[in-house]
């Protein structure tokens, strides 16, 4: 197995000889991960070369502690950027995001031995970043327009329009009503995007909120997706771990749920069930927290621009893996964290981790158990297809 660059820079490390120090801690850490103890003897005491590196669950293991300890390297990544350079952000007025300066990193392959006792020749994903000295070499100011029917030809003809001279940008808004914007763009020394912000005119998010649901036929294809459990014709409680019903009088366990994915809450009482009306009355008030994050994180542009069906699918999915946030402790990054929200709010946007929207959108796999429902939303945003699983 190829030892992972971060590993051995641990293990090189003048510090790693203590070991009691935090560097000797972490390597043991993850070569315990990587090297989980599958090597064998012989008779006669030879090492035998395992058939396998690790098995699958180890495998899922060592991923998820590769990119837990990538996301530290970000957090320290950050706090050293801005030790050094948090003047010089204030200065321009732009906030330093570190996850435009993350690449892919080589791939570690490894043998892993499957449930079924087969042996699947898989890699362990890496990432590194890639942060340059920064130093601005200019500004650039591009134009926004709204596209729509009532949009006016010198608004149209302005979009996309990039102004190198401040003293060249048009006044905006144009006319009343007027709802193109311009973007005040900062690059660094090699040309790279730093950060932007709103120059002249508001942006479209600011100016409305769109007022989009989900479709009736959008509801009954979730239905499929969440799933539910009934006895007898009514909806009752149940593990969401185990899908099997809790019986009465037995506490809640943690994930317990009703209906389709409602999370019993504190205080709440389903004892008595629910009638699919309920059901499917609940899941809609379930859904208005997720048309509002919808509305607070995808620019009113992309919104409007998505057919019905599309917007189901994105419906879905945000009702599946949460708003998130920006805080660096949220490790399951929610909407907000995702490239998924970037591709939707910049056509040109583009990722070295996820080059394309679906494959943004295929990440929230959960190690495999969320594959079916990921393909399935695809297939609704990409094909307007409501077949489900």
């Amino acid at each position: 197995m190829q030892t992972p660059k971060f590993l051995q820079e641990l293990i090189s490390s003048p510090e790693y000889s203590d070991k009691n120090s935090e560097t000797h801690k972490r390597a043991t850490k993850y070569m315990n991960i990587l090297y989980p103890g599958t090597v064998q003897f012989d008779a006669t005491g030879r090492m035998i070369r395992p058939e396998y590196d690790m098995t699958l669950q180890q495998f899922y293991k060592a991923q998820d502690e590769i990119f837990m300890e990538f996301e530290a390297q970000k957090e320290e990544a950050t706090d050293e950027v801005m030790e050094e350079y948090g003047e010089y952000f204030e200065t321009i007025g732009f906030e330093f995001d570190i996850e435009a300066y993350v690449a892919p990193g080589e791939p570690i392959p490894v043998k892993v031995l499957m449930p079924s006792g087969y042996i699947s020749n898989e890699d362990l994903i890496t990432y590194k970043l890639d942060i340059p000295e920064f130093e601005i070499i200019q500004k650039i100011w591009i134009w926004h327009s709204e596209h729509s029917k009532n949009t006016c030809d010198e608004c149209s003809e302005n979009n996309g329009t990039v102004f190198e001279n401040k003293e060249d940008v048009p006044d905006c808004p144009v006319h009343p009503n007027c709802r193109c914007w311009v973007e005040e763009v900062v690059l660094d020394k090699n040309g790279k995007k730093i950060g932007s912000k709103v120059y002249k005119g508001q942006k479209p998010e600011t100016q409305k909120v769109t007022d989009m649901k989900m479709s009736d036929k959008g509801i009954e294809w979730l239905k499929g997706l969440e799933g539910s459990v009934k006895v007898n014709g009514k909806h009752v409680i149940y593990d969401d771990a185990t899908g099997k019903p809790v019986p009465a009088g037995v506490p809640l366990p943690v994930g317990a749920t009703i209906g389709y994915g409602h999370l019993i809450k504190p205080g709440e009482d389903f004892s008595a069930g629910l009638t699919e009306q309920q059901a499917t009355e609940l899941l809609q008030q379930d859904l208005q927290a997720t048309y509002n994050t919808i509305n607070k994180q995808i620019s009113a542009d992309a919104i409007s621009n998505m057919t019905q069906s599309q917007y189901d699918a994105l419906v879905s999915l945000v009702f599946n893996i949460g708003a998130g946030s920006a805080a660096p402790q949220n490790r399951n990054r929610g909407l907000y964290q995702s490239t998924v929200r970037k591709y939707l709010n910049d056509n040109k946007y583009k990722s070295n981790i996820y080059p394309n929207l679906e494959d943004a959108w295929r990440a929230f796999r959960n190690r495999g158990l969320l594959d079916g429902r990921r393909d399935a939303e695809w297939r609704l945003y990409n094909n307007a297809d409501y077949s489900g699983y």
